[in-house]
């Protein structure tokens, strides 16, 4: 694959081997709460409703978090990932949907034609290509004129304080030293980390929230309704994984206009960032 770096496909691979299977075995036909909560906030912008009868494509599926939460709103979905074992997880959660497909292809080689689309998404992958605009460049090709893509890509902290930004430079760090581990030790790693800094950090933000508390600051708040088992999968995943990108809001707005999107919108709250554009 040309637009890929071969260490994280890898990284991706043995992640999806590793959590996706158990996931997608325990939960087949019962989407979880922490996979609920994702859908709602990635999908604010484009309610799942005005995709009805439409057929469009999810790039980087995974074991199908969110794809299986759209598909029965819309005509036919596309499952795409590089990664064998994510879809053989994907198949086993949505064996009970049949207007799913799936595709073991990359962002260069998208099994359709070019204005075929009705829609599209990528969550979370784009950001870990070498070269995040040109897969974003071949994906918005693919739609029809006037079709929406949702994208969310990590975020430069450029909204934290200068004491927020210093800390993720630390685990920044801390990322790349794992990432370059062997996967066993990197699993135990990326576990030692959800453990003794995701779960305490998480359930403090929650215990703030409760006692009436603006939590927004808080390190890890996000995760504060989260499982222990997402805590050790986006562990895993943050300091598991080689390469990674982060934007400015303005950023990817300019990116996804040059890509040939207009109209784009953003999310206001977290993930960030959330966008949506439509095709010119």
């Amino acid at each position: 694959m040309a637009n890929a770096d071969e260490e994280t496909l890898r990284a991706f691979d043995a992640v999806w081997a590793l959590h996706g299977a158990r996931a997608a075995g325990r939960r087949r036909g019962r989407p979880g709460a922490d996979g609920d909560r994702a859908f709602a906030a990635f999908f604010s912008l484009l309610p799942p409703q005005a995709l009805a009868g439409g057929e469009g494509f999810d790039l980087g599926c995974g074991f199908g978090r969110i794809a299986r939460r759209l598909a029965p709103h819309v005509a036919r979905l596309h499952c795409i990932d590089p990664s064998a074992a994510a879809l053989a997880a994907a198949r086993r959660a949505m064996a009970h949907l049949a207007n799913v497909d799936f595709h073991q292809a990359g962002v260069d080689s998208l099994p359709f034609p070019d204005g075929s689309q009705d829609f599209g998404y990528s969550l979370g992958v784009l950001h870990h290509l070498p070269d995040p605009e040109a897969g974003l460049r071949s994906c918005v090709l693919k739609l029809k004129p006037g079709a929406p893509f949702l994208l969310y890509l990590y975020y430069r902290l450029d909204d934290r304080p200068a004491w927020f930004r210093a800390l993720w430079k630390a685990s920044d760090r801390l990322r790349r030293g794992i990432s370059a581990l062997p996967f066993p030790a990197r699993r135990r790693a990326s576990d030692a980390i959800a453990l003794l800094a995701y779960w305490p950090l998480s359930r403090a933000a929650r215990l703030a929230e409760q006692a009436g508390l603006d939590v927004g600051g808080f390190p890890l708040a996000d995760y504060r309704h989260s499982s222990l088992a997402t805590l050790r999968a986006d562990a895993l995943d943050r300091f598991g994984t080689p390469l990674e990108h982060r934007f400015t809001r303005g950023e990817i707005g300019a990116m996804m206009e040059r890509c040939g999107l207009d109209r784009v919108r953003f999310r206001d709250g977290p993930p960030y960032w959330v966008a949506v554009g439509w095709r010119r």
